[in-house]
């Protein structure tokens, strides 16, 4: 074939054309994906008008997030058809990828709002709230379960929440159930997320509109059961009877405090109004 270079483009014309580097179209050429249209004696590469073209294809599908393999595999292939079903793919793959990205906005809002939250002035005595419904979804816990295995159901609670694209929100909850409440045994029946709206989903809980007394406990999560014990102490003495689970939920935790003396959590009781 003639080098006549006034038909061609060299490796510096086209990568200054086409908006790429000369060692991008080294690359191209040394795993196949744009092999230029010949070399010189001198070893000069040289591309014509047509694998213009492809590199256009290339940039084009590189910007859709198509691998460097498929865009070969197309343009080895191409045809009509599979453009259009690799187009159909990428905008898929880019609906879920927006979805993902509100998803983390909300998650990082909530976040914010949490933690500025808990930095204000809390009350240091318990009270009486009036809460709506609310919606988790949770990962069962036993009793006797030790640091380890809390660790690892925590981690799988994460990845069943974001393996299910679930709108949950930031921060964790425990959930102690009214029984075990009522005998003085603390220890979370489950550790949950908030979600917007209830799903089908064989892990939710929902949490009743009704009467809460709520406490703020400041500390490590070990010393937990003394402000457990004066919820309980505060509910007795003030003509109520627990009617429902107790939910704490980590305002300051591990996530923003080095020392757990730091740590804020607000532990909310259901509760009814004796007769």
């Amino acid at each position: 074939m003639s080098d006549n270079r006034s038909q061609y483009f060299t490796t510096s014309e086209l990568a200054k054309m086409c908006g790429v580097t000369k060692h991008t179209l080294f690359h191209y050429d040394e795993i196949g994906l744009l092999k230029p249209e010949f070399v010189n004696d001198k070893g000069y590469r040289f591309y014509s008008i047509q694998q213009c073209y492809a590199l256009d294809i290339i940039n084009m599908m590189k910007k859709t997030g198509s691998s460097l393999k498929d865009i070969k595999e197309f343009i080895q292939n191409q045809n009509t058809p599979v453009f259009l079903e690799i187009l159909k793919k990428k905008l898929h793959d880019l609906d879920v990828e927006r979805n993902r990205i509100k998803r983390m906005q909300g998650f990082l809002r909530d976040a914010i709002e949490m933690t500025e939250q808990a930095k204000e002035e809390l009350p240091n005595e318990p009270f009486i709230e009036e809460c709506e419904e609310e919606y988790f979804i949770a990962t069962q816990l036993k009793q006797g379960d030790g640091d380890k295995e809390y660790a690892h159901k925590l981690s799988e609670h994460r990845d069943y929440c974001e393996n299910r694209l679930n709108d949950h929100e930031f921060p964790i909850w425990t959930i102690v159930g009214k029984e075990r409440f009522e005998l003085n045994d603390f220890y979370p029946d489950y550790i949950a997320n908030k979600v917007k709206n209830p799903l089908m989903d064989e892990r939710l809980i929902i949490k009743p509109k009704g009467l809460y007394v709520v406490m703020h406990h400041r500390g490590s999560y070990e010393t937990m059961i003394e402000t457990y014990r004066l919820l309980k102490k505060y509910i007795g003495g003030n003509k109520m009877i627990v009617s429902g689970n107790a939910y704490a939920l980590d305002l300051l935790s591990y996530f923003t405090e080095k020392n757990p003396k730091d740590y804020v959590l607000r532990i909310s009781v259901k509760v009814e109004l004796l007769r």
